[in-house]
């Protein structure tokens, strides 16, 4: 059954040298030995993994492509902050954001961009 299997995000990017570098250095994960060329392939907690793979045309999405779940959304922002990761300003109605965290009745999440402009948040149900 496929609701059962493993699931993974894809995204792409015009420059795959300075992907590498963005998601080792800044987001801190690590490089699968399983990537192929033209592709990265990083590896994620509980078997999870992000595809980055090279084209040469940017992104045009223009919503969420990747999510982290974290135990405690706030300490992950900070961590990334202090490694140089920008966070985008992401308001709804009368929730605003605090230390780059927006809490609602469904949990606390932030948002930030990679080099290529792909959408990826750090989510703390509630």
């Amino acid at each position: 059954m496929v609701a059962q299997n493993r699931i993974s995000a894809v995204v792409s990017s015009t420059d795959l040298e300075r992907s590498r570098e963005f998601y080792e250095k800044k987001v801190g994960l690590t490089l699968s030995p399983k990537t192929v060329p033209n592709h990265l392939l990083f590896e994620g907690g509980d078997g999870t993994t992000l595809l980055v793979y090279g084209r040469p045309s940017p992104n045009l999405a223009d919503h969420t492509q990747v999510r982290f779940w974290c135990a405690d959304v706030a300490a992950d922002v900070s961590e990334l902050v202090g490694r140089g990761v920008a966070f985008d300003l992401v308001e709804f109605g009368d929730f605003k954001m605090v230390d780059h965290v927006l809490t609602t009745p469904v949990g606390r999440s932030a948002w930030f961009k990679d080099p290529d402009g792909n959408t990826i948040q750090l989510v703390q149900p509630a």
